[in-house]
């Protein structure tokens, strides 16, 4: 089976290089540990929901046209998208 692999952005390598040069030997959390923490728990967390916004998309896309499950799947892309329920309309306009 093939093994998946996702990129992330370069900056995420480098917070996470600056954060085992400030642990290195300094195990206490100061403000610029605590930063780096958050900025790279936030991107991993970018990251997450993009592949799965990326996979419920795609399933909707294979799924039959009609079908019950593509209508679960299309609210459930718009719902992971954010997109206000006063935007979007009862049903698609591509089959």
């Amino acid at each position: 089976m093939k093994v998946k692999t996702y990129q992330m952005p370069r900056s995420f390598l480098c917070d996470v290089i600056l954060l085992i040069e400030h642990l290195r030997g300094n195990y206490s959390l100061d403000h610029d540990t605590v930063n780096l923490l958050r900025s790279i728990d936030s991107q991993i967390d970018a990251k997450i929901d993009a592949v799965r916004k990326r996979d419920v998309f795609s399933r909707y896309k294979a799924s039959t046209p009609g079908s019950d499950e593509r209508e679960s799947l299309r609210k459930d892309y718009l719902d992971s998208s954010h997109i206000h329920k006063d935007w979007r309309s009862p049903n698609e306009f591509f089959s």
